[in-house]
C-alpha cells in the first residue's frame, strides 16, 4: 500500500473529508494529490496531518507493509463502506448492498479485517 493510499483509507474510516483531513496542514489540492500518488509528502508534514486527527502514527506506517494497495479488488467498496459508516449514511450503505447485490458478491464481506464488525444481510 502507498502513503497516499494508506491516508485514503485512514481518512473513510475516520468519515473526513479531504478538506478535513488537511487540518489545515497543506492545500486541499497537495493532499489530493498525495491520495493519488502525484505528490510525495514530507515525513513532518505526514505526522502533523496524522497528529491533527489523533490518528496513530505506528498504525499508519503498519498499514504501508501489511495490507494490499488498489490493486486488490475491493479495495474503494471497503472504503466506501468505512465512510458510510462513520457518517451513519443508511441510504450509501444501502445503495453499496444493492450494487454487490447486482454484482452478486454476497459473501464478499466476510474478507473484511478492519477490526471493526460490519454486518450487511445480502442475502435478502
Amino acid at each position: 500500500m502507498t502513503v497516499g493510499e494508506a491516508l485514503k483509507q485512514m481518512r473513510l474510516q475516520a468519515g473526513l473529508t479531504q478538506t478535513e483531513m488537511t487540518a489545515g496542514v497543506v492545500s486541499e489540492s497537495f493532499y489530493s494529490k498525495i491520495e493519488r500518488g502525484v505528490h510525495a509528502v514530507d515525513v513532518q508534514v505526514l505526522i502533523n496531518i496524522l497528529s491533527a486527527h489523533h490518528m496513530d502514527v505506528v498504525h499508519f506506517f503498519s498499514l504501508l507493509n501489511f495490507q494490499k494497495s488498489e490493486t486488490e479488488p475491493n479495495f474503494e467498496i471497503i472504503n466506501q463502506i468505512s465512510f458510510a459508516q462513520n457518517k451513519k449514511d443508511i441510504s450509501a450503505l444501502d445503495k453499496i448492498k444493492k450494487e454487490l447485490e447486482n454484482r452478486g458478491e454476497d459473501t464478499f464481506l466476510s474478507k473484511i479485517s478492519t477490526g471493526k464488525c460490519l454486518c450487511l444481510d445480502l442475502s435478502q
